[in-house]
């Protein structure tokens, strides 16, 4: 009896917790399909005007494609040098290796206002004014920790005799490397890189210093946009943001399964 009245309130506790986290996303995209000019909850009558006003907005449009851009050269360029770190750790026997894996993990535990202002303040103070640039060293700094963790915990995955045999038949380090090593760690690498682009597409914390008045990232045109106006619009350029995240989560989980790339860390 006592096991059956647990499992039930385990499961309340977690419908609990979803319902916590979702109900917000929810009433964001019910929002979005309002006619009036105001937002309301819930509508009095159902459109998808408010869609097209988005699209039409072009501080919404440059910052999408700022957002994209940033993220998609973040991702780039921050993904080899974080699986080459990782496979420094991986490999590595040193005492120093659990504060070195704390210290390229830290840009996730730091607050996101922290490193914004430790960014503009470092990056003055070498007269780097270029907004493309700053916004672009920043967003490395938000995508390196998810790829060094997610390679991480692919590497701990592989079973350490696949590299010993592949060195007694005769294999060199860059044939176990590319041939064994990294076609096992793709998953983890790929799933990394996703979660980075779509946090950087999201970022506000750190974009919100880096930013000047010709590069603005998306997430900070609809918070400006809200100063002023507080119409449907911003609801659904935020509906359309939680599609593209849900989309491609969902198209990651189908690749290769996140529960089966995180089991062994």
């Amino acid at each position: 009896m006592t096991d059956i009245v647990q499992g039930y309130s385990f499961r309340i506790v977690v419908w609990a917790l979803y319902i916590f986290l979702l109900a917000p996303l929810v009433c964001v995209v019910i929002v979005s399909f309002n006619y009036e000019p105001v937002q309301s909850f819930p509508p009095s009558a159902w459109s998808l005007r408010w869609y097209g006003e988005a699209l039409r907005n072009s501080n919404f449009v440059n910052g999408a494609f700022v957002s994209a851009w940033v993220a998609l050269g973040a991702t780039l360029i921050a993904t080899p040098i974080g699986v080459m770190a990782a496979l420094g750790l991986w490999s590595s026997s040193s005492r120093f290796k659990p504060a070195l894996e704390a210290l390229f993990i830290a840009p996730i535990i730091v607050p996101g206002l922290v490193t914004g202002i430790s960014l503009l303040v470092a990056l003055s103070a070498v007269e780097m004014r270029a907004a493309p640039v700053k916004l672009l060293i920043g967003h490395v700094l938000i995508v390196l920790p998810y790829v060094i963790r997610t390679t991480l915990a692919s590497l701990a995955q592989i079973n350490p005799s696949l590299k010993e045999a592949a060195e007694t038949l005769g294999a060199s380090y860059r044939q176990t490397l590319f041939e064994i090593i990294l076609p096992l760690v793709r998953p983890g690498i790929v799933a990394g890189m996703i979660f980075g682009f779509i946090l950087s597409f999201d970022d506000v914390n750190v974009s919100l210093f880096l930013v000047d008045a010709r590069t603005t990232t998306l997430p900070i045109s609809v918070m400006s946009y809200l100063q002023y106006s507080f119409d449907p619009s911003v609801a659904a350029i935020s509906s359309l943001m939680i599609a593209m995240t849900f989309v491609i989560t969902l198209l990651l989980e189908r690749m290769f399964g996140l529960k089966r790339l995180f089991a062994g860390h």
